[in-house]
């Protein structure tokens, strides 16, 4: 079979794999689609401690069931399946808590084993989770970053709050799509992108000056700053940003990781009394609740999308590091 491996910072190559053979209670997966995630940019664009070459990456994959391991019911072999690549122990602290997202062994498909930049890749059955078969491949393979919104927007957001999204990328209009879904008065964007701010406001965002974000947040909030801050992006510029927009006593969701560290303002955080709270993928109910959304049309990712052949992944992932035309790449075998 064929696989996209990485190979180290910037190098990507189509080369061939075995073919995986499912294990007890695994299941053999034939990608049909993968979109490449922010977090595969990081790794192809610097190295990575958590992901080394060589490896093959993709974990927001959609495919079928070719092949099923001892212990599992043969009827899955034909299932349309989303990949749910978070494989917890089920049985530490944090997992009985339903926090599967910070397992203490908790691994990745695609960081910590093979993912879906392959034709075929085995994962735990339960990894698999069936998808209807009229969802479309492009969205089906949106699931896993919009379980990642849900999980943000589900606990911070409450009705009628006004939000601001900093950073339009395909997490951020997501994150603005959970606000709207989940009762925000007003979701407001902001990104120096403007065209990246065009799939935002097709969410239901109000987009912020390019320029000046800083300044149009205070002066249609009348000085006051949103209740909610989702910090997308993950910069020293958009966590100033996000102290300076959001209002005494409101709160700040970290989600982006665009850098490692950074200064902030601890008297601005004291001084207003700031709620900040850091965010990490999701929990088993998020990813639930995304396949539900996805399945009954309440995400519509309109012009999202360039579809690839996984023999240009090196490609595509430089068009992605390098420029801002693209905004979600899916690969195709």
């Amino acid at each position: 079979m064929k696989a996209l491996v990485y190979l180290g910072p910037r190098r990507m190559e189509l080369q061939d794999a075995p073919e995986p053979a499912p294990a007890p209670g695994e299941v053999v997966i034939r990608s049909r689609a993968s979109a490449i995630c922010g977090s595969d940019l990081h790794g192809f664009r610097e190295a990575s401690p958590r992901r080394i070459p060589p490896l093959i990456m993709g974990h927001e994959t959609v495919g079928d069931v070719v092949a099923v391991g001892a212990g599992v019911d043969p009827a899955r072999t034909g299932e349309r399946v989303v990949l749910k690549p978070i494989l917890a122990c089920g049985e530490c602290a944090r997992c009985l808590e339903g926090r599967i997202n910070l397992c203490a062994s908790g691994r990745l498909v695609g960081r910590d084993l093979t993912g879906g930049f392959a034709e075929l890749f085995s994962v735990p059955a339960s990894a698999a989770v069936p998808i209807a078969e009229d969802v479309p491949n492009d969205l089906a393979a949106l699931i896993e970053p919009v379980a990642n919104a849900v999980h943000v927007t589900g606990r911070s957001i409450r009705e009628g709050d006004d939000v601001l999204v900093i950073g339009a990328g395909p997490i951020g209009v997501l994150m603005v799509r959970g606000a709207v879904l989940a009762g925000a008065r007003r979701a407001f964007s902001g990104d120096k992108v403007a065209a990246r701010l065009k799939f935002a406001e097709g969410q239901g965002a109000t987009p912020l000056d390019v320029d000046d974000p800083a300044a149009d947040i205070a002066a249609r909030t009348d000085g006051a700053g949103v209740d909610v801050v989702i910090d997308a992006a993950g910069f020293e510029s958009t966590w100033a940003l996000a102290l300076q927009a959001v209002r005494a006593g409101g709160r700040i969701e970290a989600v982006g990781l665009g850098a490692s560290k950074g200064t902030v303002d601890f008297f601005a955080i004291a001084g207003k009394e700031v709620q900040i709270t850091g965010s990490f993928a999701w929990t088993g109910a998020d990813f639930g609740r995304a396949v539900q959304l996805i399945e009954a049309g309440r995400i519509d990712p309109e012009g999202w999308f360039t579809h690839m052949p996984l023999a240009e992944g090196q490609r595509a992932f430089e068009e992605l590091v390098d420029g801002t035309d693209r905004f979600k790449v899916v690969l195709e075998p």
